[in-house]
């Protein structure tokens, strides 16, 4: 026959089994619900709207090259554009004068890398990504020294532009890197950079993730507009920089 002592401590034992029972449970389902689509390594691993990540690796990375080479392509065709309309018409060369709003908004985006440094990391490609993306350094790191390029670039195209604005014809842009001058060298650096954070694009696109990570799923045309929008900018910053990129290759041979 049991005493109360041998009772009580049988009675405890399985308390404390069932509270374990119960918070492996608990735990369990919370992970589950937690997973958010589009948000963490777990979230981007759910189908994405345009169920890229769904596919085998190989024919992610035959997607993530031709998006790649559509805009390479389609930038160099429009920005042979702009150099036929700038050579047709020289009041069109008064848009320079706008390049300090580009830097300007250059320069806001850069801060944002810091302000909003998790939502940046979000959309970083993870490890693995399309079977090829292996590239070193943490996903912070790269989040925050291209926003520090952001703001240098965008400050270079501020005083650049400022230059061609208001200084007189005969003065001379401060030269950094190239005898093009402050604005073109930033506008070169920038376009270098914008094709360096594309991969962060692609994998929104790919995979869903989100930035805001609060904020609705984008669809597939919402990205084929922003895919629109990137070769107008990169056709854009081609022309600003394309004196820097003369005076470098002209050093070079």
């Amino acid at each position: 026959m049991r005493t109360s002592k041998e009772e009580n401590v049988g009675r405890t034992g399985a308390v404390v089994a069932l509270k374990a029972m119960n918070k492996d449970k608990t735990v369990g389902t919370t992970t589950g619900e937690n997973v958010v689509p589009g948000i963490g390594i777990e979230g981007c691993a759910l189908p994405s709207p345009s169920r890229v990540n769904t596919l085998a690796e190989p024919v992610q990375a035959i997607i993530v090259l031709a998006i790649f080479v559509t805009l390479g392509v389609s930038s160099v065709a429009f920005s042979s554009l702009l150099d036929d309309i700038t050579l047709q018409y020289e009041w069109f060369q008064t848009w320079r004068y706008t390049w300090p709003l580009l830097g300007v908004i250059y320069m806001a985006a850069g801060v944002t890398h810091f302000t909003l440094e998790s939502e940046y990391i979000n959309i970083y490609p993870q490890k693995g990504a399309w079977g090829f993306w292996y590239l070193p350094g943490s996903p912070k790191f790269h989040v925050q020294w291209t926003g520090i390029a952001e703001i240098l670039g965008g400050l270079g195209l501020v005083i650049g532009g400022a230059y061609d604005a208001f200084m007189p014809v005969w003065g001379e842009c401060p030269n950094v890197l190239t005898s093009a001058g402050i604005g073109s060298d930033a506008a070169a650096g920038l376009l270098l950079l914008t094709a360096a954070v594309t991969p962060a694009n692609v994998y929104m696109y790919t995979h869903g993730a989100k930035l805001p990570m609060d904020g609705p799923d984008v669809p597939v045309v919402g990205h084929l507009i922003r895919g629109i929008m990137q070769v107008i900018l990169f056709g854009l910053l081609y022309q600003m920089g394309q004196g820097s990129f003369d005076a470098i290759l002209m050093s070079s041979s």
